[in-house]
């Protein structure tokens, strides 16, 4: 997602046809192979290396994302103070996961591990992603917020909900969790309905990119209600509904699938053509109709894409509240797991079709609608 950003915003900020940054790139996907070793070999010394080198990779990859979202027409110096939370959220994350992988102090182990799951996961993942996609749909849509004001307060309250929830989270107080939760999901609310009001006033265009965004955005806020409830029921003595670390890995997990992989297939689907049109394509008029002709086909079976991934993530949300009432080995269990499964799999299958022939798709392929019989082509 990281490379993919980079990307992005270098060929929005200027117009090359090479991509550069590579030995950032490779840098990336060393210390993303050296952390996944370290934690498959439970090894703490190759962790530590990998987590050191993708530390000192933060300075340079925050200043070129900082540096081409400000590109954005949407930006606002307030966006400057929430994407410099999401940062700090990338590096405070990285300095607990090295503390915790050298196990150097064991007496705060759990409020370490707390801290290094909800700095990178909510301040960096969740916040920069829901700032992504504030940035992304009015450029999708030419067109500005339908509220700056109102857009302008989301850069301020997320993060200070996020905030609240982190507190709570190492304070162990479900009363604090459950009031920032609160105004984390007011808070997402009026944003989605800001730009669901942007949507409708530009004539309501349709693309996989935003039907993505607009799908992530709302299944976030269900997740963010789940969790709420969830607060709710530890409150009750007994609780209400019980609840174990099942209930907590697939609550966990669908938000991955639900949420991040709604935003990081729209940020494909949208950048790809660009990137491709950019390095394959030196004259404007024709990398125009290139990247027309790119997206075109990234946008064939939208319908049934967008689909198959919401119905696949809520697939696995009704597994998991089936599992309150029946065993793991009910037929219905199991049904409900490989039917959503096998869903997500056929939007996987999908997504990577479509690449594989953006990728393959060459320019001289590509004609432009206004093309005559007979006309002169140059090569590209």
């Amino acid at each position: 997602m990281t490379g993919l950003a980079l990307t992005a915003v270098d060929l929005a900020g200027q117009d090359r046809a090479r991509p550069k940054h590579r030995l950032l790139f490779l840098s990336l996907n060393l210390s993303a192979l050296g952390l996944a070793a370290g934690a498959w070999l439970r090894d703490s010394t190759l962790t530590i290396g990998a987590g050191l080198l993708l530390a000192a990779l933060f300075v340079p990859m925050a200043r070129h994302l900082m540096a081409g979202l400000r590109t954005s027409s949407s930006w606002t110096p307030l966006s400057t103070f929430f994407f410099g939370i999401t940062c700090t959220g990338l590096f405070g994350t990285l300095v607990l996961g090295e503390f915790l992988a050298g196990a150097w102090f064991p007496t705060w182990h759990g409020i370490l591990r707390l801290g290094h799951l909800h700095a990178g996961l909510l301040l960096f993942l969740t916040l920069g992603v829901v700032g992504a996609i504030q940035l992304a749909i009015p450029e999708l849509m030419n067109r500005v917020l339908y509220s700056t004001g109102l857009g302008e307060m989301v850069w301020i309250l997320l993060p200070a909900c996020a905030a609240g929830l982190i507190t709570g989270f190492l304070l162990s107080s479900v009363h604090i969790q459950l009031v920032a939760g609160g105004g984390l999901l007011v808070t997402l609310a009026l944003g989605t309905v800001n730009l669901i009001r942007t949507w409708s006033l530009a004539g309501q265009p349709s693309s996989i990119a935003t039907d993505h965004l607009m799908i992530a955005l709302c299944l976030l806020l269900i997740m963010t209600g789940i969790g709420l409830a969830l607060g709710i029921n530890v409150l009750w003595s007994p609780p209400v509904m019980p609840y174990g670390t099942l209930h907590l890995v697939a609550y966990t997990h669908t938000a991955f699938l639900g949420f991040l992989l709604q935003a990081t297939v729209a940020g494909l689907s949208c950048a790809l053509p660009a990137i491709l049109a950019a390095q394959q394509v030196a004259n404007h008029k024709k990398r125009s109709a290139y990247r027309e002709h790119l997206t075109h086909i990234m946008d064939r079976w939208r319908a049934l894409q967008v689909v198959t991934l919401s119905f696949g993530a809520l697939g696995l949300v009704l597994v998991s509240s089936l599992t309150w009432n029946l065993p793991l080995s009910s037929t219905w269990i199991q049904a409900g797991t490989w039917g959503s499964l096998g869903i997500l799999l056929v939007h996987l299958m999908m997504v990577t079709v479509k690449m594989t022939q953006v990728v393959g798709s060459t320019p001289s392929g590509d004609r432009a609608p206004t093309d005559k019989p007979g006309s002169h082509h140059t090569g590209v």
